[in-house]
């Protein structure tokens, strides 16, 4: 016979162990979100997840058995718990590597950037804008963080645009270092054109011998006339974006401007409210163009993208899946293990769709990382519930449950045929 089964300490500890896995894993993001490859990210941050939430569902069992029954406890709980860092761990590691791996394999034309310009507005109305020269510090600490396969230029410009440092390498610590020194010496003065700035950032990428692909971001809190087919046409035709920063939210006509020049040549917009707020647009701007990740946001030209909606469901219906079957095995059961397989591909669908939507919101992305993880805890822990188990009083006969050395049987335990079989 099947049996719907629900146990609210498996339910409140699934819940905890979610909780501390995705603190576990904004750890990893905020730590090492800007250096490591995606795809060992990503491994981490489901293992570390998977780990946390299989090991608090299997200390609820412990201590009040009602999914896996007493004789599971009594006989092989100890077994449970020498499985749980290969099932759980491993598994979910392995899981969100390969998963990652196919979220990331399709980007093509939208690879990330290797060849980076900074074009920063120097022009005296930016001693109003950035008093503290707070742009200097963003851009400093944002070359100071780049990819050691990088390349950056830096324009900075008033009414003329003036080369501080030609596309160059940052292969190390020190190359970073030095280009981010050479930004403390100038001052603000003059009047703005951008056109020109512009101008000098394209002919920058064009004097590359080994063309990249390349990106440009545009800081700049005023207006100037600008002709944009003939400004942004060499960008749009080389598939370089200008992703633009707005410091004065007031100026509608600046506004416009860098919104237009940013939508033009596939880039994005960022309207600033203060000085203050740029260290977290740069990173921004420059994490989305270093790839996407499953559990991050896509760049503007690839967020209504329906193929990466649902790819990053269905993977998350994956990831949702293996954790089931991870807290099959520590359980050693193989009906439990369908049953929690199902039931995590449903949760995994439901986080995944979570993640989906409130990473289009683009506000508080951590807080939707949250719920999506609470939600594949709380609906994986309600799997019994919601998929029926199969149970030792339809499969066990009296000799199985007579062998030598077996004890009485009960619902999930290892008297029946129920448990993964170990002969």
């Amino acid at each position: 016979m099947v049996r719907r089964k629900f146990s609210l300490m498996l339910f409140l500890f699934s819940l905890i162990g979610g909780a501390i896995g995705f603190a576990g894993g904004e750890l990893l993001l905020a730590r090492f979100g800007s250096e490591w490859p995606n795809v060992w990210l990503m491994a981490l941050y489901f293992g570390v997840l998977g780990l946390a939430t299989v090991f608090f569902c299997l200390l609820a069992e412990t201590v009040s058995p009602e999914i896996a029954g007493q004789g599971w406890r009594l006989r092989h709980s100890g077994t449970g718990w020498k499985l749980l860092v290969p099932a759980a761990f491993i598994i979910l590691f392995s899981a969100g590597a390969i998963f990652q791996f196919l979220y990331g394999f399709g980007l093509g034309k939208q690879e990330p950037a290797q060849d980076i310009v900074l074009v920063i507005d120097k022009s005296e109305s930016m001693l109003q804008t950035d008093p503290k020269r707070e742009s200097v510090e963003a851009a400093q600490k944002l070359i100071r963080r780049m990819d050691s396969h990088k390349q950056v230029a830096v324009i900075l410009f008033n009414e003329q645009p003036e080369l501080l440092q030609p596309l160059s390498p940052l292969r190390d610590a020190a190359d970073r270092d030095a280009v981010a020194d050479r930004l403390d010496s100038y001052r603000a003065a003059g009047q703005t054109d951008i056109a020109k700035a512009l101008d000098l950032a394209v002919e920058q990428l064009d004097s590359r011998t080994n063309p990249r692909k390349s990106m440009v971001i545009l800081i700049s809190d005023g207006y100037s006339d600008v002709n944009l087919a003939n400004a942004t046409g060499p960008y749009s035709a080389k598939g370089i974006a200008i992703h633009t920063v707005g410091m004065n939210n007031t100026n509608t006509d600046a506004t416009k401007l860098l919104k237009e020049l940013a939508e033009r040549t596939g880039g994005s917009y960022h309207g600033i409210g203060s000085a203050g707020e740029l260290s977290g647009v740069f990173t921004k701007i420059y994490d989305l163009n270093r790839g996407w990740h499953l559990m991050g946001e896509r760049s503007e030209n690839g967020g209504d993208s329906l193929y990466y909606r649902f790819l990053r469901v269905l993977l998350f219906a994956g990831i949702g899946a293996f954790m089931g079957l991870a807290l099959g095995i520590v359980f050693d059961n193989r009906h439990l293990a369908k049953s929690f397989t199902l039931g995590g591909a449903i949760a995994g669908i439901l986080a995944g769709t979570v993640v989906e939507f409130w990473m289009g919101m683009g506000i508080a992305p951590g807080f939707g990382r949250f719920l999506a993880d609470l939600i594949l805890a709380a609906v994986l822990a309600l799997s019994p519930l919601l998929i029926p188990v199969k149970t030792s009083g339809s499969l066990g006969s009296a000799a199985s449950m007579n062998r030598p050395g077996r004890g009485p049987a009960d619902d999930y335990g290892r008297a029946s045929s129920g448990s993964f079989d170990r002969r």
